[in-house]
């Protein structure tokens, strides 16, 4: 199983009290396999760098609330300066968790424009 990056909107109309949107077709959701909530997103170099939201996969799923999606996305510039940090923490490459964190930029980018939050799961 993967982890995937969604834009939520709030819907009382819903049972769930939200939707999702679909995302255009050139938007990659990719977040990371499952194993990467720990590995990776709750890892202590994720802590070290000043982490508080994607940490949070390594317990639950992500649900970003729409007055937290700028400070999210501030969160992900800043591991997006660091990833070699990540990457020797993690194993992964490079760039492979840079593109999941373009798709979280991605995502917080939609988000503001749509009043939402952000989902990861």
């Amino acid at each position: 199983m993967s982890l995937a990056v969604h834009v939520w909107i709030y819907d009382s109309d819903k049972p769930s009290g939200y939707w999702i949107p679909d995302a255009p077709e050139e938007v990659s959701e990719a977040a990371g396999p499952e194993i990467a909530r720990t590995k990776l997103w709750g890892s202590e170099a994720a802590h070290g760098l000043g982490a508080t939201f994607l940490p949070q996969l390594a317990e639950r799923d992500l649900r970003v609330q729409p007055d937290d999606v700028e400070a999210f996305a501030v969160e992900c510039a800043v591991l997006m300066v660091n990833l070699a940090v990540l990457s020797a923490a993690s194993g992964y490459d490079e760039d492979r968790i840079r593109g999941y964190l373009r798709n979280f930029i991605s995502a917080a980018d939609r988000a503001r424009q749509a009043g939402g939050g952000v989902l990861i799961w």
